[in-house]
């Protein structure tokens, strides 16, 4: 059997252009000339976009690297202004007190600065006025060292001055001491020596009272010429006539010599009218005070001498049993009685 010539050549169609098939090559090409602007349009894009994104970029990293580097000239300066103000503690609570103050308004102001690096508004001149108020600070603190030293001064001389002062106040009150213990042993040798010569004196005055005897009181009745007539009835007695003897004694002083003579009525009560020469004394004994009747004076010559005084009142007696003491030098001396009926 034979085969045909062409039996295994494909069969290639003609090209017609001026067919059907031409004109959907023809659209096809256009198709593909779009699909091609479009990615060349969207490569275009993709580039500009990728600029502009790294351009953002790159002014996000500046911006980013500004604030680091805003942050750490801030963090310099602050730290810079802390350490210089904590080196001027330490001499004294006040100085601390105030720079504790400004390393809190400078922590404020800090934050402040902060906050405007943060929101990307002007620092600069912030961190500028920070540098300025350490130094503000600085001189403060200097003004008031130097106050401090002045005023450390003015108490180092007050100082001085307590401590002289003290000195001699302690040297005043040693000599005071001294002196008022010495005063104080005046005083207790005084006193000593004046109980001691209140008691000689006591002794002396009892030793030197003169004592009396024999003491004897006459009751009379004063008739209208004067003339004197014993008498024992109380309502007839006018006047009482009261001697005695006084006894011998070398201590008292010879001279005029005074006995005070108390005469008490049967009541109890001493005869005594102030305008008659009746008053009061001191019984050296107890020093009580007594009332006596009347006075009577002698001139003594340490030896027996007689004494007498009167009594003439003016006005009726008592009837009953009268008691006579004789004082001399506030000391009784002497006792005795009369009765009147």
């Amino acid at each position: 059997m034979s085969t045909p010539s062409n039996f295994n050549q494909p069969n290639t169609p003609t090209p017609n252009f001026g067919t059907p098939n031409n004109e959907g090559q023809k659209r096809l090409t256009t198709i593909m000339g779009v699909a091609i602007a479009a990615l060349l349009g969207l490569c275009v894009f993709l580039l500009v976009s990728k600029y502009q994104t790294g351009k953002a970029l790159d002014s996000t990293t500046m911006e980013l690297t500004q604030q680091k580097d805003a942050f750490t000239e801030l963090d310099a300066k602050y730290n810079e202004a802390v350490t210089q103000l904590e080196q001027q503690k330490g001499i004294n609570a006040e100085l601390d007190a105030k720079i504790n103050q400004q390393l809190s308004e400078l922590s404020a102001s800090k934050d402040q600065i902060a906050t405007l690096i943060r929101d990307k508004k002007d620092y600069k001149g912030a961190i500028a006025n920070l540098e300025r108020q350490k130094n503000e600070y600085l001189v403060q603190i200097d003004d008031l060292k130097k106050q401090v030293g002045i005023l450390t001064e003015s108490n180092t001389q007050l100082n001085t001055q307590n401590q002289q002062l003290s000195t001699s106040l302690n040297e005043t009150q040693t000599k005071l001491q001294d002196e008022s213990t010495a005063k104080a042993a005046l005083i207790s040798e005084r006193t000593a020596l004046e109980t001691e010569k209140t008691a000689l004196t006591r002794k002396v005055d009892i030793a030197s009272a003169i004592r009396v005897k024999n003491i004897e009181v006459k009751s009379v009745a004063v008739k209208s010429s004067g003339k004197e007539k014993s008498k024992s009835r109380a309502k007839n007695v006018d006047k009482l006539n009261i001697c005695f003897m006084t006894e011998a004694n070398e201590i008292a002083q010879a001279g005029e010599e005074t006995f005070q003579i108390r005469v008490v009525d049967p009541t109890g009560a001493p005869l005594a009218i102030e305008s008659l020469g009746s008053g009061v004394a001191t019984n050296k004994r107890d020093e009580g005070e007594f009332r006596f009747t009347t006075t009577a004076t002698c001139q003594y010559t340490n030896g027996e001498t007689q004494v007498c005084g009167a009594w003439q009142p003016g006005q009726d007696f008592v009837k009953g049993q009268y008691k006579v003491e004789v004082f001399n030098k506030g000391f009784l001396v002497g006792t005795g009685a009369f009765k009147l009926k």
